[in-house]
């Protein structure tokens, strides 16, 4: 009868693993998600920064990258990879205006948000796709289950 307490209590434990593991993958990939929708609008916060800007000399072509970032969404992996280039154009450009300027203050602080929600959704994004490996997501086969959490492909802005 010893063993039969034995059995279940194994079984109790692999039970109780295996839910900590669904539940902490799960997590894991919402906040992915969730932090990619806040890097999302922390660049859309600087497209419209910059977009402040409009008619003034030496902006031209920055807020003509910001007009084509704020029209791209980013629902598909193709809209997905213009975004990227366009923010990539964009912050190439805000790297070559001139600095010291009254402007330069509002875009260095939304450069700053952009690479820390970017720091952040890397973090997550990290953490989400390491626990896909753990051995009970591989069991449970949580790969299938869940999308896998991309990268933003994207130059950091601050110098």
């Amino acid at each position: 009868m010893w063993w039969l307490a034995v059995l279940v209590t194994i079984v109790a434990v692999v039970g109780a693993y295996a839910t900590w593991t669904v539940t902490r993958v799960e997590r894991l990939h919402r906040r992915a998600g969730a932090a990619e929708g806040a890097l999302l609008a922390k660049l859309d916060d600087r497209a419209e920064t910059v977009l402040r800007f409009v008619g003034n000399p030496g902006f031209e072509e920055v807020v003509a990258l910001a007009l084509s970032v704020v029209a791209v969404p980013a629902d598909t992996q193709r809209q997905r990879e213009l975004r990227e280039y366009a923010e990539n154009d964009l912050t190439r450009a805000l790297r070559e205006l001139d600095a010291g300027q009254v402007w330069s203050e509002d875009l260095e602080a939304a450069n700053r948000r952009v690479a820390l929600a970017r720091q952040i959704h890397t973090d997550f994004v990290r953490d989400a796709v390491a626990s896909r490996s753990l051995p009970m997501a591989v069991l449970l086969r949580l790969h299938n289950r869940l999308p896998r959490p991309e990268y933003w492909d994207i130059e950091d802005p601050v110098h």
